[in-house]
């Protein structure tokens, strides 16, 4: 088995559609949610304004609330499932998402994944802070964390579905598209999949990680 790593993106990856929009909706900020949504689409603003606009609609707010909040979110299948599939298979699952450290730590708490990686925005005696100085940088996080683990990219599978994730598939062992209409996203991968299952998710990340061991054999 190849893969020693298994990262995956959030939204529109383990969630039905983008989460901030369920979150937008819920703390009454749709059409904040709404305007930078089209401003980005537009390419009106950068990657880097449109992250700290989505993660700044949370500012000042509890923690404990935004956990409340989580609980609403529309969630593909058996992600915890899948998260012990891998587990078993010697296999470690992180978040590589540019959602911020506290949805993470909920998704940890709720499906057991192993850590993550991702956006800065700091949470001050319970109150979510602004997320000026987030990020985008999926590609680059993946980077520095094989090198602190002294891990080759090349066993490290990802599963996404945005442009943020393409730069992951193309410096990773290989990456599974997810739910996804991009075109772009789907040539960059070496899998594509419309499910509601993470166990599909799984499925072919494992049959990615065994052609390329096979293939390392042939060679």
């Amino acid at each position: 088995m190849l893969m020693r790593v298994a990262t995956f993106d959030i939204d529109g990856t383990l969630t039905l559609g983008h989460g901030w929009y369920c979150i937008a909706s819920l703390l009454g900020r749709l059409e904040e949610y709404r305007r930078t949504t089209s401003l980005f689409r537009r390419n009106k603003v950068d990657e880097n304004t449109h992250l700290r606009n989505l993660l700044n609609l949370a500012a000042g707010v509890e923690r404990v609330r935004m956990d409340g909040i989580l609980e609403h979110l529309p969630l593909i299948d058996n992600i915890g499932e899948g998260v012990q599939v891998l587990k078993k298979a010697g296999i470690t699952p992180l978040l590589l998402t540019h959602n911020p450290p506290y949805v993470c730590e909920w998704y940890i708490r709720r499906f057991g994944f192993d850590g993550f990686l991702c956006a800065e925005q700091p949470v001050v005696a319970g109150i979510i802070q602004r997320a000026d100085d987030a990020r985008a940088g999926k590609a680059d996080w993946i980077g520095r964390y094989c090198r602190r683990e002294h891990l080759p990219l090349s066993q490290v599978i990802h599963a996404g579905d945005s442009a943020s994730d393409i730069a992951v598939f193309e410096v990773t062992g290989g990456g599974v598209a997810v739910n996804t209409n991009s075109r772009k996203a789907i040539r960059a991968a070496d899998a594509a999949v419309n499910t509601t299952d993470m166990m599909d998710i799984v499925s072919r990340m494992m049959e990615i990680s065994e052609r390329l061991e096979l293939f390392k054999q042939v060679r």
